[in-house]
């Protein structure tokens, strides 16, 4: 089975991350998530606290709070928020020339699209399941796992739309949609292997 690239996104508490390691592993390619910021941080001087900050704030409050637009410029310069997604998107695709790899979020399938060598993935399940996976994983209670997959969902869901104009967990833009109630970690892994096997 040829490698390929490989771009996850996920709902909180699917087993996405999981699922991107294993991944990783078994294919023996490199798994980038943080990583990606950071190189991008180093190499356009951002700090991380500013990349998680765009992350975790609703993106209309963040271009509020960090816009450096200027009204009277007739050529508009780019937003904080938007300078972010640049470099972040510079940084993924500079990782993606170098081999196959797995991405975990960071908008990749869209920052990738034009690559003929990316599968692209969405990883979702109900939300008892991801409940119970924020608990038994990330040690959670259960009404803080609740209120906590609502609140990722809903930030990631923002900043892919505010950063692509897509909807975020739509099929469009993604090869394969897996549900991971009843399959888990391994059966979506064995899954998105035959699926690369199909493709060849």
């Amino acid at each position: 089975m040829k490698a390929m690239t490989i771009t996850i996104s996920r709902q909180y508490g699917s087993g996405g991350r999981a699922i991107a390691q294993q991944l990783s592993k078994d294919l023996a390619i490199p798994c980038y998530d943080n990583e990606v910021i950071s190189k991008a941080a180093k190499e356009n001087d951002i700090g991380m606290w500013e990349f998680t900050l765009a992350e975790n704030m609703r993106f209309s409050d963040f271009i509020y709070a960090l816009s450096d637009i200027s009204p009277s410029c007739e050529v508009q310069p780019l937003t904080y928020g938007e300078r972010i997604f640049k470099a972040q998107s510079q940084a993924l695709l500079e990782l993606a020339e170098q081999g196959p790899a797995v991405f975990l979020g960071r908008c990749g399938n869209y920052v990738l699209r034009d690559r003929p060598d990316c599968i692209h993935l969405f990883i979702c399940g109900s939300a008892q399941a991801r409940i119970r996976r924020a608990v038994e994983v990330y040690g959670l209670k259960e009404k803080d796992a609740a209120r906590e997959i609502q609140r990722i969902d809903k930030l990631r869901a923002s900043y892919y739309s505010t950063n692509t104009g897509h909807r975020w967990g739509y099929g469009e833009t993604y090869d394969l949609i897996i549900n991971t109630d009843q399959i888990g970690v391994e059966g979506a892994v064995k899954l998105i292997k035959e699926y690369m096997a199909l493709r060849g």
